[in-house]
């Protein structure tokens, strides 16, 4: 790893030059220990396993980068494979068998909830202000970190990252057919239904043919939750400062579903779409007007999805549209977190001092940016505004791109303007310089005063309700949803009136009540403690001042 300690080295001296983040490399700040060859601990860490690293390069838990780290870092770090979507069992029998690592990075807010619960996890007040040096200059900088690390017994249990604050999500209009058809953007219900119907009924892609639809996916992927955020549909929900609890508005949003369905606007085999992949590859296609896309990262989805569309239909050209107008008012798309806890620590650790280090090592700029970028004139050179930009897409996809899970601490917006967004796009490809027109736009349409359409706060701010509640809810709302999807369908034999009402008496027999009190007594107690959207707007609104400051 000779090479890449120099390119390391190197790194630092090109980013501190840029950015005047030298110290953060050299020294200066406590790391001379740490990075020393004597007093490194011996520490064990989660990392988990999506099954992406290609061949050659070893597994998740020893490869490159573990090496890297472990000759650059402050400590020994012996790393355990979490499966990605299967991480609660696995953490289970870490945790029952008396082996789970020192430091557990876990996304999941249930599941580091229920650590917490079972007294696993250890309180890190005192050991960040007597041992850590940039994670604790970071929370200082951002007190929301704490705030949201915090937990019941008023002690800082975990820590995490800070994002940029953006649209999760996007819903696109074929601005060309409403072009064509002279129609305008939609607004309200009734002015999409209208659009939608226009969009099927005369042939906007001129191919003679009845084969389009107004709106894709609609039950399930990423449309789904378009109707979601448009009606604010939640089970938990605020209105007027009091938590409301139950299913909310899911009436008035079915009510508007089942009438796209009968308009024969949407595909009539949706039901049959379990993952929206029909509806997915239909847009992609050019067959659907009106589509909601996942958008959490703008420079994936236009190296993708876009770029797909745009070699399919040349013509097609996509606007980003605001949610219309509905029967409980407008609401706006939900947005990312930008205060996230990414990680907690065993509260058996032996070295909670080098867990701290390595906490530290990896909240450095220069190690989050080495993490997504590689290593200069390996991976990437800097473009004329000093940002990275990917030299080698081959090299990057073999050595760099399943690497991102060893960021989790690496709050990107502290490298300065090549953190942001829109520095990433690589305007000289089509697909890149098209998706940034459109992230430009979503930022404008969604991030605004508006309440947004996901309740109370995002969702990994959300409390963990107890085991027998967490029951209760799932299986009531698993059978509410499907009542209502029922009513979708279902013609003059199951209307809407009757779902809202069978609805609601399963809310009544299914636990309804105990959930209700359990959110209102958290609330009660913990609502001035609770990150919501407004947070995360004023967030949103100095991320954009710094940008339009920085050089």
């Amino acid at each position: 790893m000779a090479l890449t300690m120099k390119a390391w080295m190197k790194s630092c001296l090109v980013l501190g030059l840029i950015g005047g983040l030298l110290a953060g490399c050299t020294g200066g700040n406590g790391s001379e220990q740490a990075e020393g060859e004597g007093n490194r601990g011996n520490i064990t860490s989660t990392i988990y396993d999506r099954g992406a690293v290609p061949s050659g390069m070893g597994t998740i838990e020893d490869n490159m980068w573990s090496k890297w780290i472990n000759e650059n870092g402050p400590a020994n770090v012996k790393y355990t494979a979490v499966p990605r979507w299967e991480s609660q069992s696995k953490l289970n029998v870490l945790f029952a068998s008396g082996s789970a690592p020192d430091i557990i990075f876990e996304f999941g807010t249930p599941i580091r909830n229920t650590l917490f619960n079972q007294k696993q996890l250890m309180p890190l007040d005192e050991l960040i202000e007597n041992s850590s040096v940039e994670y604790k200059a970071l929370m200082e900088k951002y007190p929301q970190l704490k705030k949201a690390g915090i937990k019941s017994d008023g002690k800082l249990y975990e820590v995490g990252r800070m994002n940029e604050v953006f649209p999760l999500t996007s819903f696109f209009i074929r601005e060309d057919w409403l072009e064509k058809l002279n129609l305008e953007v939609p607004t309200n219900e009734e002015e999409m239904l209208a659009v939608a119907k226009a969009f099927t009924e005369n042939d906007p892609d001129g191919n003679g043919a009845k084969d389009t639809y107004g709106i894709g996916g609609f039950q399930f992927g990423d449309t789904a939750g378009l109707f979601r955020y448009m009606y604010n549909a939640n089970w938990v929900n605020v209105e007027d400062g009091e938590m409301v609890v139950g299913p909310n508005n899911m009436k008035e949003a079915t009510a508007f579903k089942r009438a796209l369905y009968e308009a024969g606007v949407v595909d009539k085999d949706l039901l049959t779409d379990k993952d929206g992949a029909k509806a997915k590859q239909d847009f992609l296609n050019g067959k659907i007007g009106m589509y909601a896309a996942m958008t959490s990262d703008y420079t994936g989805f236009a190296a993708k999805e876009l770029d797909t569309l745009m070699q399919n239909v040349p013509e097609a050209k996509l606007k980003v549209i605001a949610l219309p107008t509905t029967s409980v008012g407008q609401h706006t798309m939900v947005w990312n977190n930008p205060v996230q806890m990414t990680a907690a620590v065993n509260a058996r650790a032996k070295n909670p001092e080098a867990v701290m280090q390595y906490i530290d090592f990896l909240t450095k700029i220069e190690s989050g940016r080495t993490f997504k970028n590689g290593f200069e004139n390996t991976h990437y050179t800097l473009n004329d505004q000093g940002c990275p930009r990917i030299s080698d897409q081959e090299k990057y996809k073999q050595e760099i791109s399943w690497a991102g899970d060893y960021a989790m601490l690496y709050s990107r917006l502290e490298e300065g303007k090549c953190g942001y967004t829109e520095m990433l796009f690589s305007e000289e490809i089509p697909s890149q310089k098209e998706g940034l027109r459109l992230f430009k736009e979503a930022r404008e349409v969604y991030m605004t005063d508006l309440p947004v359409g996901e309740g109370v706060t995002h969702s990994e701010h959300m409390p963990q309700l107890p085991k027998e509640l967490q029951v209760k809810l799932t299986n009531v709302t698993t059978a509410i949803n499907d009542i209502f999807t029922r009513s979708i369908i279902g013609g003059s034999k199951y209307t809407i009136e009757q779902a809202a009402t069978e609805a609601q008496q399963k809310w009544e027999q299914g636990g309804g009540p105990e959930i209700e009190a359990w959110y209102k007594d958290w609330w009660s107690k913990e609502k001035d403690n609770v990150l919501v959207w407004d947070d995360f707007y004023e967030i949103y609104e100095q991320q954009q001042a710094d940008f339009e400051k920085a050089e």
